[in-house]
Formats: C-alpha cells, sequence, structure tokens
C-alpha cells in the first residue's frame, strides 16, 4: 500500500507543480489519468476500515475518503480544473500522507 501511495503522491505532486508554477491548466486531464490507481488505493482503504473495529473515527475517514472520491468524480464530471486541484493536492494527498513514512519520502538522507 505504501508504494501504491508513493507512486500516487509522486503523480499528484508533478500535476500540482505543473499547475501551480508552470501554469499548465491540463490538471483535469492528467488527474483523469490516475482513476485506476485512486480506485485501488481508496478501495484498499475502505476495504482495510470495513476489516477492522468499527469506531467513531474510522466511520469518519471512511466517510472522508467517499467525500474526496465525490470531489474527483465531480471535477472529472464537470471538467472543472480548480476542484481537481483542490481534490488531488488537499484531498488525495492527506489520505496518501497516511501510508507514506518520512524514510520513504523519496529523500535520501545520505545525499542531504
Amino acid at each position: 500500500m505504501e508504494v501504491l501511495a508513493k507512486n500516487l503522491a509522486d503523480k499528484i505532486g508533478i500535476i500540482c507543480i505543473n499547475y501551480y508554477f508552470l501554469h499548465k491548466f491540463d490538471a483535469v486531464t492528467e488527474g483523469e489519468k490516475l482513476a485506476g490507481q485512486i480506485q485501488q488505493f481508496a478501495s484498499a482503504m475502505i476495504q482495510g476500515i470495513s476489516e477492522g473495529e468499527q469506531t467513531e473515527e474510522s466511520r469518519g475517514l471512511q466517510d472522508y475518503i467517499l467525500h474526496v472520491l465525490n470531489d474527483y468524480m465531480e471535477a472529472v464530471r464537470q471538467r472543472d480544473l480548480v476542484l481537481m486541484i483542490d481534490t488531488l493536492d488537499f484531498g488525495l494527498r492527506e489520505l496518501l500522507d497516511i501510508f507514506i513514512t518520512e524514510e520513504n519520502d523519496g529523500v535520501d538522507a545520505k545525499n542531504e
């Protein structure tokens, strides 16, 4: 799950950098290409939550995942650039960060 999260986070990072700094406005198209990986990640998270003890916190996380997925689908449907960037950068990235550990975030401590 950590490898999938890291891969997805890297791709989202590229989309967001292209939007924020290079003023490329193809984030909806590029975000749409991530649909399979996003679905795989969200399904695994929801399955993991449903297999565990159902607490208020786990239900809240499940609701948040569904909210992020709904925003993603709405951004694709409406071709909404701002909603796509918000969903990728703030919604999905927040979920991905749960699985990305500091020692595996792409920074090689030996080279710093």
